[in-house]
């Protein structure tokens, strides 16, 4: 399901199993008090605010679309409630894929993981430093602080101050692995309601990163 920003309030959605995604354009707003902060107004993509966010290396991207959980696997993630299970189907590209997540153990040594993308990259994470924020946030690697559109509020959260990326690995029931960025810290194993609206991004290889000619956005086939 998709529209347009005007019909925001078709979103205010509490099933998981539901394939939403969000084009979204809403404001730059932090969480509030009591999630009251996010944005439901839109913003034209010259306004200040608006779909643009900046990399630490100053490299201009424009956020794309969200997606709940169901739409990043094509239906085959948000019922699944097996710890640590990896989705089967996602809507990446033939030959790529979104990165699996999880905790200590197996997940720790995958090759197909931000832990290991990370590690070759001498990154540190959990929470890792300033100058790691800055080594995720720059070419090649270029995640940005994309934010999340927040399906039961219908408003677009932290644009600009932190990054929500699904993983295609899942928790539990109502929940799934993501990587989560903010100035100060990254970790590739959060936890994540399947109901956000997140971004995502796909990978074909996990020691040497690639990008797509024209650059990256937040939707699903732009990708390093």
């Amino acid at each position: 399901m998709a529209g347009t920003p005007a019909d925001l309030t078709t979103y205010a959605d509490g099933n998981k199993l539901h394939d939403h995604t969000y084009y979204g354009r809403g404001c730059s707003n932090t969480w509030g008090t009591d999630g009251d902060g996010g944005s439901i107004t839109p913003c034209a993509d010259s306004d200040a605010g608006g779909r643009y966010v900046k990399t630490a290396d100053n490299e201009t991207q424009k956020n794309g679309t969200y997606y709940n959980f169901q739409a990043t696997t094509v239906g085959a993630g948000g019922a699944m409630a097996t710890d640590k299970s990896d989705s089967p189907d996602t809507f990446c590209p033939l030959g790529w894929q979104m990165p699996y997540s999880g905790t200590v153990g197996d997940y720790d040594d995958k090759s197909k993981t931000w832990n290991h993308l990370f590690k070759s990259y001498s990154i540190h994470f959990s929470n890792g430093s300033s100058a790691d924020i800055t080594k995720v946030n720059s070419y090649p690697l270029s995640y940005i602080y994309a934010g999340f559109f927040h399906w039961s509020s219908g408003r677009f959260y932290h644009q600009g101050s932190r990054d929500y990326y699904w993983s295609s690995t899942v928790a539990n029931d109502i929940s799934a692995y993501y990587l989560d960025m903010w100035p100060t810290g990254v970790r590739p194993a959060d936890k994540l309601n399947k109901l956000t609206g997140s971004t995502v991004r796909c990978v074909n290889n996990f020691s040497i990163p690639h990008r797509r000619h024209g650059g990256r956005k937040s939707c699903g086939s732009d990708s390093i």
